[in-house]
């Protein structure tokens, strides 16, 4: 199942993922594309900054768009 309640909010990697298409490091940022359901695991396809795409569990991101609008309002 595809949920697209997170898709296109901006999110920033809290560790390093390690991807056939390259390393992504801590503190990247980038989009969130989709979010997918697969054996009870919610994986989330993210476009990153650094130009690869790939999914990564919601204990590997954290979303930064919450982050902005609290600074926005201060």
């Amino acid at each position: 199942m595809i949920n697209l309640s997170q898709n296109g909010m901006r999110c920033r990697a809290t560790k390093e993922i390690r991807t056939h298409e390259g390393l992504i490091r801590r503190f990247t940022e980038g989009t969130i594309q989709d979010v997918i359901d697969n054996l009870g695991r919610q994986l989330i396809n993210v476009k990153w900054d650094s130009g690869i795409t790939t999914y990564a569990f919601f204990s590997e991101i954290e979303i930064t768009d919450s982050v902005q609008l609290a600074a926005a309002l201060y």
